[in-house]
C-alpha cells in the first residue's frame, strides 16, 4: 500500500517551523510532563510558589520563629534545590480597573478602606516604576523514581511550610510552570501580554479581597 506524500509546506510555513525547532534546541528542557520540567539530561525538575508576605509587620519573635521554621523544612529537603526569585514589571493600570469594578459592588465601612486603597494604587501607576517579586523553590532529581520521590517530598514540605503562619505556596503544574517560564523568557512583556495558548497574563498578587479582610 503505497504511503500518502507528506503536504507541502509553503516558504513561510517552512521558516516557521525551523525557527520553532530552533528555539527548542536553544531551551534547556525537553518538556513538561506530569507537572514536572523534563530536562535534556534527563533529570526531572519538580517546584513550588511561594507568596510573598511581609516579614516587617511581624514582632522580632514571629520574624525569628518564620525563619528558623522555614530554614528547619528546607533543611529537611533530600534532593539537590534551588530558590528563583524573579521581578517583573507590573500593570496597576489593568488592577485599577480590577478594583473599580470590586469597589462598585460594595458597601458599608469597608468602602471607604477600599477607596483609600485605590488613591494609592493610582499614584503608583502614574510613577510606572512598580515591580514585584515571585519565589520558587525547584528541586532535581534523576532515576525512574524520579516522579514518585518528587510527589513525596513535595507533599512534606506544604505540610511543613503549612504550619508557618502567612506563608502561601502552591505546587507547580503545568500552568504554574508556564507562568514561571514565561517570566523567565518574556519578562519585559509579562506585564500586558497573555501567556501563549491561551493562558491569563500573571496578575499581581495583591487582591483587593486581601484589602478587604
Amino acid at each position: 500500500m503505497a504511503r500518502k506524500a507528506k503536504p507541502k509546506l509553503s516558504p513561510q510555513e517552512k521558516t516557521a517551523q525551523q525557527a520553532a525547532q530552533h528555539a527548542q534546541n536553544w531551551l534547556p528542557f525537553q518538556a513538561i510532563q506530569d507537572n514536572c520540567l523534563l530536562r535534556k539530561d534527563g533529570a526531572l525538575v519538580a517546584g513550588i510558589k511561594i507568596a510573598p508576605f511581609n516579614l516587617t509587620l511581624k514582632s522580632p519573635r514571629e520574624t525569628q520563629g518564620i525563619i528558623q521554621s522555614f530554614q528547619a523544612a528546607l533543611n529537611g529537603l533530600n534532593a539537590p534545590w534551588q530558590w528563583v526569585s524573579l521581578s517583573r514589571p507590573v500593570d496597576l493600570e489593568a488592577y485599577g480597573a480590577h478594583l473599580d469594578h470590586v469597589a462598585a459592588q460594595i458597601s458599608g465601612p469597608r468602602q471607604p478602606i477600599l477607596r483609600a486603597y485605590q488613591h494609592w494604587v493610582q499614584g503608583q501607576a502614574h510613577d510606572g516604576s512598580q515591580v514585584e517579586r515571585r519565589y520558587y523553590l525547584l528541586m532535581t532529581r534523576h532515576g525512574k523514581d524520579a516522579q514518585a520521590e518528587h510527589r513525596t517530598a513535595l507533599r512534606g514540605f506544604l505540610d511543613d511550610i503549612a504550619r508557618i503562619r502567612g506563608f502561601r505556596a502552591l505546587v507547580l503544574d503545568e500552568a504554574l510552570w508556564h507562568e514561571l517560564l514565561f517570566l523567565v523568557f518574556h519578562a519585559d512583556q509579562a506585564a500586558r501580554e497573555t501567556i501563549p495558548d491561551g493562558r491569563p497574563r500573571p496578575i499581581p498578587h495583591f487582591h483587593a479581597q486581601e484589602v478587604l479582610t
